[in-house]
C-alpha cells in the first residue's frame, strides 16, 4: 500500500466522521425544537368539574322500583360505586378500575342512565319570569356522553328490569323545560320535554288495561344509544318502550335528543370487530367517558387477546379524544390487576420505568341487582372458621403446563387460532381430570340415565379428538412447534388414562368419609348438577350409607346453586349444615363461595394444584382490596392454607403469566336454532324421547330420517310440520364435535377463505371504474341502504396480503354480520347460494371453530345430509368425509315425543 492509498483512506474516514457529526447535530437541533414547541404549545382546556357529591345525593333521593313492583328500592352499593367513579372520571378525565364483588352481571347502560339522572337532577335551581310570574327552573345540567366497548345487546338487560319513579324524574325535567318557555330550543330542550311527560303515566297501556310495569319508565330508555356511524335499532331512542306501549307518543317533538351529533345525553356503542379509529373519529363532540367492559362475557367477545384489544381501544381513544375519562369494569382479581397495570397503567420514562397503576376500587354487594329494598343492612359474616384444602398435581398439571407453553408460543408466533385451540384443550383436560369418576364410568352412567345419542352429546365436552386433530394437522404451526416438546402426544395419553380413573376420584372418596359418620349435615358442591348426580351414583355403589344419607338430606349433592339453596333456608335449618365441600371449583367459584355472608363452620376445597395456586394469589389480592375485615380475614385464611397445601403437594414454582382456564359446562340437552332476531317470534319446541329439546322457528328446516326409503335417507321439513313419532337427526353439540374430526372445520374454513378472497378480488377488479375509490363508491351504491362508508368496504377488498399468506394464517376480510355480507356479495354478483356457503365456512367457521350448535352449522350439515349428491359434486375431494358424516348421523337420530308451539318476545 503506497502513500496515496493511505491518504485516500484517511480522507474517507474523515468524511464519514464529518457526516456522523452533522447527523448528530441535526438530531440535537430537532430535539431542541420539539422541546421548545412543547413549551410554547397551549395547555389543553381544563374540563368543567362536576359536583360529584351532589350527583350522589340526587341519586339517593330518586325513587326506584323493581319492574312491576310498587315497593321503593335504592341503588346497591356496587352500582353506587360505579356511578361515583363514572362521575369522577367524567369530571377530570382520569382513569379508574372498579370490580364489583362477588362477580355480578353489570349493565353499562344502567351506569350511563344513572349518571344522567344524577347530572340532570343536580343542576342548580334558579328563578325565571314566565308570563309575569316567578317560576323555579334548573340551570343547564352537565352533559353525559359515554362510549361502551365492547358493546352487546346484553348491555341493556339488567337496566330493563328497573323502573325510575316518574314523579321525581318528571318534575325535575319539567323544571328544565321552564328554561325554554320564553323562547329558544336545543337538543337538551327536546330531551327534557320528552322526560317531563312521564308525569302523565298511570300504568294504562295502549290496550286500555292497567299494568304496573308501565306506571314508570324503565332505566334503559332514559338515554338513547347507537353506533357512532349512525346504525341503531328500534329500541334505542328516548322512551322507546313507554312510547310504544302507551299513548305518550302522541305529543310532538324535534327528535334532536336522539341524534348522536346533537344530543347532550347519548350512549355510543362500539362492538367487537368494528374499526375503532373510524368510529371514534366519527364522534364529533368529545365524549365524557369510556366504559371499558372487561367482565367475563365481554372478554369472551374480545377473545383470548382481550388485553391487546382493550389497549388498542384506549390508545385510539387517547388519539382522538384525549380528555375523555375511562372507567374499566372487572369481575375477578386477575383481570382487575391486569386492567390497572397493563391496560390503564402509566409507565414512567426510561427503559425500566416503573408502572403506576390506575386507581382501583372493589365494591362489595350482596345482591346482583341494580337496586335493592330500602334500608337493607350490611351483611354479617358467619362460619368458615375452619378451612381445609386438598388437591393434586402430578401428570395432569405437568401436561397443562406443557400445553400452556405451547399456547403461549403459538400466540407469540402469530397464530392466535392455534393458541385458542390449545387453551380449549387445556380446559378439556382440566375438566376431565376433575370428574369424580372415570370417563368410562361417566359414559355408562349417562347411557343408563338418558340414551346413547344424548350421552354422546353430553360427553362431547370431554373429547379432545377435534382439538388434537386441528393442532396435529401437518399444515398447522402447532405441529411444528410441538415437534420436540411432545405436549400434544402427552395430552392424548393423559386423556386415555382418564378412561380408567381421574385424580379427583380418590380425593372425593376421602372427603366423603366424615359426612358419612357425622351427626350434622353436609353439602357437596360440584360444577354442575349432572356431575353431582354422577358422583352420587358412583359413590353410592361403594358406600351404601350414602344413599340413605342423601335420601334423608343429611348429605346434599348439587351444582353451583347447592350452597345458595342452603344459605336461603331458615336460620334454624341452615345452621344444621356444618360442612361444605367444593369439588373441582374454578378459582372464581372458590372466591365467590368464600364471599358468602354465611358459611358452614367447616369448608373444604378440592381442586388441582394449578387452580389452587391461582386462587391463592387472587384471594390474597382481593383481601388487600376489600374493605370488609371479616371477609378479608376469611380470604387470607384460605390463601394461607391453600399455599401450604400447594407446597406440600410438591408444586414449588408457581408461574402467574395467565389465569387458570375457567370453563363452564355447556348444556348439551338443548339445541337452539331460533337465532338472534328481535321482537315477537313464533317458535316451536320439539321434545325428544332421549330428553333433548330443539327450539326453532316455524320455518326452520329440521332433518328427519325417511323410513320409507329403501336405504338410509334424510329429508328436511319445516319445524311447524314435525309430528310426534318422527325421527329427527339432532345436529347438536355431540354431532358437531364428532363432525369436526371428520371434516376438519378449521382447515375447511381456511380453504374456503382463500377461495372467497380470490373470487372477491376478481369481481372487484371487474367493476367498471378506473380508480379504487371509484370502484368502492360504485360498490356501496349498489349495496343500497343502510349505507356503508367506502372506508369500511375498503377493508373487505384489501386482500393482497391475505392471498399471499400461508393457509393457516389467513383471516377473513369480510363483513361480520350476515345481512351486510349477503348485500356485499350480491353487489359483486356472487350468487346467494355460493355466498351462503362462504358465510358459513369462510367467515363463521373461521371466527370460532368451537361453535357447537346453532343455525350456522346446522344449515351446513343439513345440506350434506339431505342433498348428498350435490354436496359430493361440489366437494369431490371430500367425498369420503361426506359419506362418513352421513353414516355417523344415524347415531344421532331420536324420536319426537312432543311438539309445542309458542310465542317468545324479546325486548
Amino acid at each position: 500500500m503506497d502513500l496515496n492509498d493511505r491518504a485516500e483512506q484517511r480522507r474517507v474516514a474523515l468524511d464519514k466522521r464529518q457526516a456522523l457529526l452533522s447527523k448528530m447535530a441535526k438530531a440535537n437541533a430537532a430535539r431542541s425544537a420539539a422541546a421548545a414547541a412543547m413549551q410554547l404549545k397551549p395547555a389543553a382546556p381544563e374540563r368543567p368539574r362536576r359536583e360529584v357529591e351532589r350527583y350522589m345525593a340526587t341519586l339517593a333521593a330518586q325513587p326506584f322500583h323493581q319492574l312491576g313492583h310498587s315497593e321503593v328500592a335504592e341503588i346497591t352499593p356496587a352500582y353506587t360505586r360505579l356511578v361515583r367513579s363514572a362521575a369522577e372520571v367524567a369530571s377530570d378525565g382520569s382513569v379508574q378500575v372498579v370490580m364489583p364483588w362477588p362477580p355480578v352481571r353489570i349493565s353499562p347502560s344502567a351506569i350511563v342512565s344513572l349518571l344522567t339522572i344524577a347530572a340532570v337532577g343536580s343542576a342548580e335551581v334558579e328563578q325565571v319570569v314566565v308570563q309575569g310570574s316567578l317560576e323555579n327552573c334548573r340551570r343547564r345540567s352537565d352533559e353525559v356522553r359515554a362510549i361502551v366497548f365492547p358493546y352487546a345487546r346484553s348491555t341493556h338487560a339488567q337496566a330493563r328490569q328497573v323502573q325510575v319513579g316518574r314523579h321525581t324524574l318528571g318534575a325535575v325535567n319539567f323544571e328544565h323545560v321552564k328554561r325554554y318557555l320564553n323562547g329558544g330550543g336545543d337538543a337538551a330542550k327536546d330531551y327534557h320535554q320528552v322526560l317531563a311527560r312521564v308525569r302523565k303515566l298511570t300504568g294504562r297501556a295502549s290496550d286500555g288495561r292497567d299494568y304496573a310495569e308501565f306506571e314508570h319508565p324503565i332505566l334503559d330508555e332514559l338515554v338513547p344509544h347507537g353506533s357512532p356511524g349512525g346504525d341503531r335499532s328500534s329500541n334505542s331512542t328516548l322512551l322507546w318502550r313507554t312510547r310504544s306501549k302507551t299513548d305518550i307518543a302522541t305529543q310532538r317533538r324535534s327528535n334532536d335528543a336522539d341524534d348522536p351529533s346533537k344530543a347532550d345525553f347519548f350512549l355510543y356503542t362500539l362492538r367487537t370487530g368494528e374499526r375503532l379509529g373510524v368510529n371514534l373519529r366519527a364522534i364529533k363532540h368529545s365524549p365524557d367517558l369510556l366504559i371499558l367492559d372487561l367482565t367475563r362475557n365481554a372478554r369472551n367477545r374480545l377473545g383470548w387477546d382481550w388485553v391487546e384489544k382493550a389497549t388498542e381501544c384506549v390508545t385510539c381513544l387517547r388519539e382522538f379524544h384525549p380528555m375523555t375519562g375511562i372507567l374499566a369494569i372487572a369481575d375477578d382479581p386477575w383481570t382487575y390487576r391486569t386492567a390497572r397495570f397493563d391496560v390503564l397503567g402509566t409507565r414512567r420514562p426510561g427503559r425500566n420505568g416503573k408502572v403506576t397503576p390506575a386507581t382501583g376500587h372493589v365494591a362489595y354487594s350482596e345482591v346482583a341487582d341494580i337496586v335493592r329494598p330500602v334500608a337493607s343492612g350490611a351483611p354479617a359474616f358467619e362460619g368458615g372458621s375452619s378451612i381445609d384444602v386438598d388437591g393434586f398435581f402430578g401428570e395432569v398439571d405437568h401436561g397443562i403446563e406443557a400445553l400452556r407453553r405451547l399456547a403461549n408460543s403459538l400466540a407469540d408466533k402469530g397464530d392466535p387460532h392455534g393458541a385458542t385451540t390449545a387453551r380449549n384443550l387445556i380446559a378439556t383436560v382440566r375438566r376431565t381430570a376433575s370428574l369424580p369418576g372415570s370417563l368410562a364410568e361417566l359414559s355408562t352412567f349417562l347411557e343408563h340415565e338418558t340414551s346413547t345419542a344424548s350421552a354422546d352429546d353430553l360427553l362431547a365436552v370431554y373429547r379432545v379428538t377435534g382439538d388434537l386433530a386441528t393442532l396435529n394437522d401437518p399444515r398447522s404451526l402447532a405441529s411444528q412447534v410441538d415437534a420436540e416438546a411432545g405436549a400434544l402426544a402427552a395430552a392424548r395419553e393423559l386423556m386415555r388414562t382418564f378412561n380408567g380413573a381421574t385424580p379427583m376420584t380418590t380425593l372425593l372418596e376421602d372427603a366423603i368419609q366424615p359426612a358419612l359418620r357425622s351427626s350434622s349435615k353436609s353439602v357437596f358442591v360440584f360444577r354442575s348438577d349432572l356431575v353431582a348426580e354422577f358422583a352420587a351414583d358412583r359413590l353410592g355403589a361403594a358406600h351404601p350409607k350414602l344413599g340413605a344419607r342423601i335420601e334423608s338430606e343429611f348429605v346434599r349433592f348439587g351444582g353451583e346453586r347447592a350452597l345458595r339453596t342452603v344459605v336461603d333456608l331458615p336460620q334454624t335449618a341452615r345452621n344444621q349444615f356444618k360442612r361444605v365441600v367444593l369439588v373441582a371449583p374454578t378459582r372464581t367459584a372458590i372466591l365467590t363461595a368464600l364471599t358468602q355472608p354465611w358459611l358452614p363452620e367447616h369448608v373444604t376445597v378440592l381442586a388441582d394444584a394449578d387452580t389452587l395456586a391461582f386462587a391463592t394469589r387472587d384471594a390474597e389480592r382481593l383481601a388487600e382490596e376489600i374493605d370488609i375485615a371479616p371477609l378479608a380475614a376469611r380470604l387470607r385464611a384460605f390463601a394461607a392454607r391453600a399455599g401450604e397445601r400447594v407446597e406440600e403437594i410438591g408444586r414449588h414454582v408457581v408461574r402467574f403469566e395467565m389465569p387458570t382456564d375457567d370453563v363452564e359446562f355447556p348444556n348439551g340437552l338443548v339445541v337452539d336454532l331460533s337465532g338472534g332476531g328481535k321482537g315477537e317470534r313464533n317458535l316451536v319446541e320439539i321434545e325428544l324421547k332421549n330428553g333433548q329439546r330443539i327450539i326453532a322457528r316455524r320455518s326452520t328446516e329440521i332433518v328427519l330420517r325417511d323410513d320409507g326409503a329403501a336405504t338410509t335417507s334424510f329429508v328436511e321439513r319445516p319445524a311447524s310440520q314435525v309430528k310426534v313419532g318422527d325421527e329427527v337427526c339432532v345436529i347438536g353439540q355431540g354431532f358437531v364435535e364428532r363432525a369436526r374430526t371428520l371434516v376438519n372445520i378449521r382447515a375447511t374454513a381456511a380453504e374456503e377463505i382463500r377461495d372467497y378472497h380470490q373470487l372477491v378480488a376478481e369481481r372487484f377488479a371487474a367493476v367498471p371504474e378506473p380508480t379504487t375509490i371509484g370502484k368502492l363508491r360504485s360498490l356501496v351504491a349498489v349495496m343500497r341502504e343502510p349505507a356503508v362508508p367506502p372506508e369500511t368496504a375498503r377493508y373487505w377488498i384489501d386482500l393482497d396480503d391475505e392471498i399471499d399468506k400461508p393457509l393457516h394464517d389467513v383471516v377473513p376480510h369480510a363483513p361480520q354480520d350476515e345481512v351486510t355480507f349477503m348485500r356485499f356479495t350480491a353487489a359483486l354478483g356472487i350468487s346467494e347460494r355460493m355466498a351462503g356457503n362462504f358465510w358459513r365456512w369462510a367467515v363463521v367457521a373461521q371466527r370460532s371453530h368451537r361453535v357447537r350448535y346453532g343455525n350456522v352449522f346446522h344449515d351446513a350439515f343439513r345440506g350434506i345430509l339431505t342433498d348428498p349428491h350435490a354436496a359430493m359434486a361440489s366437494n369431490r375431494d371430500r367425498t369420503d368425509q361426506i359419506r362418513m358424516l352421513r353414516s355417523m348421523a344415524e347415531e344421532h337420530v331420536a324420536i319426537v315425543d312432543q311438539v309445542r308451539s309458542y310465542r317468545r318476545h324479546e325486548g
